[in-house]
C-alpha cells in the first residue's frame, strides 16, 4: 500500500511542477492563488510521501520512495511527451 500512495504523491508533485511552467509544457498560465497552491503541492507532496514511506516501512520505505519517484517521473514524462504530438 505504500507504493501506490507515494506514487500518487509524486505524480501530484510532478504535475504541480509542470503547471508552474506553462509555456514550456503548453499549459495556460495559472492565476496568482493557483500558483501558490502549485508551489505548495510541489513541496509538500514529496515530503508527505517520504514521511509516509519512512514511517510505515523504515529503510525499505525510503527505497520505495525512490522507486516511486523514478516510475512517476517516467510516467509524467511519457504523458507530457504524448501531449506534444
Amino acid at each position: 500500500m505504500t507504493f501506490p500512495a507515494t506514487f500518487l504523491l509524486w505524480l501530484m508533485a510532478f504535475s504541480c511542477h509542470a503547471r508552474l511552467h506553462p509555456h514550456r509544457y503548453g499549459f495556460s498560465p495559472l492565476a496568482h492563488h493557483a500558483r501558490y497552491m502549485a508551489i505548495t503541492g510541489r513541496i509538500a507532496a514529496p515530503v508527505a510521501a517520504l514521511a509516509l514511506a519512512a514511517r510505515l516501512n523504515g529503510v525499505t520505505g525510503v527505497l520505495i520512495w525512490f522507486a516511486s519517484l523514478s516510475i512517476a517521473g517516467l510516467c509524467m514524462a511519457l504523458w507530457l511527451a504524448s501531449r506534444h504530438r
